[in-house]
């Protein structure tokens, strides 16, 4: 009859243990310890891949804000690089919590998901082509006809057509493949942002800005999931209001800049 006791007894201890594992468990669950921010590391410089040390690295100032935002949720960060096009699909589907890509709201994209404060807004469209072209496309006008590769998923497939009459837009997933087009001989114009536009003039002496004013667009922003179920956005903001009044984005995007041309 004691050892019946004795056997109950331990049964209850560890029915009571295996309680409490769960209880611990569940309660883990409750705040993530890490998240997945999505990306588009083809946009230099605010997101490219770089060899450090032999190994591939995904770098920019979009990058150094993800760090920021990740180290004020407390949480530790993991970057999943995708195509551009696909980021808010990835969003909405779960496998990332955020979306850092200089990806600027517009309104189909504010009804897929919620956009941050902005946290750049200097923010130009450029207009390359090569050098040897420059007495051909002097102005919008002189693009009817003319094929200007795009990125796929971006404002600029609209800025092209609303912008250049008659022009024809070639739909790339990379901005290097828009490049390399360019360069190839494959389109006649790029129409990209004004930073990356201007750091593959400054790295290819072939190629050179023509002077169109663009329509200014708003400033990007870091996007979470419709209606914010996690919580982020507070914080995100609040981080985008401190690195806005330090002038820290400005800073790493010149870091970044540099760090892409070397």
């Amino acid at each position: 009859m004691k050892n019946m006791k004795k056997l109950m007894a331990m049964l209850m201890a560890l029915m009571m243990m295996f309680a409490l594992v769960a209880c611990g468990g569940e309660e883990k669950e409750e705040g993530k310890e890490k998240i997945v921010i999505g990306t588009s590391a083809d946009y230099a410089p605010f997101e490219f891949h770089k060899m450090i040390e032999g190994k591939d690295t995904i770098l920019g100032s979009d990058i150094e804000l993800a760090k920021k935002v990740a180290a004020d949720l407390g949480v530790e960060m993991e970057i999943k690089d995708v195509a551009f096009e696909t980021l808010l699909n990835e969003l909405q589907g779960g496998t990332i919590d955020m979306v850092i890509a200089a990806m600027n709201p517009d309104d189909q994209r504010i009804q897929q998901a919620d956009a941050s404060d902005p946290y750049y807004s200097e923010v130009d469209q450029m207009l390359v082509i090569r050098v040897d072209d420059a007495e051909k496309f002097k102005g919008a006008d002189d693009f009817e006809g003319a094929k200007v590769a795009v990125q796929t998923g971006t404002i600029f497939p609209d800025v092209a057509t609303e912008n250049l009459p008659g022009c024809e837009t070639l739909l790339l997933q990379a901005v290097p493949d828009i490049f390399n087009n360019l360069l190839n001989g494959k389109c006649d114009a790029a129409l990209v942002d004004g930073n990356a536009g201007q750091g593959y003039i400054d790295a290819n002496d072939g190629l050179v800005a023509v002077e169109i004013d663009f329509p200014v667009v708003d400033g990007m922003a870091v996007w979470v999931q419709k209606g914010d179920p996690n919580g982020y956005m507070e914080q995100i903001n609040k981080t985008i209001a401190e690195i806005t009044e330090k002038g820290l984005y400005e800073q790493w995007l010149a870091d970044a800049t540099t760090a892409s041309e070397e």
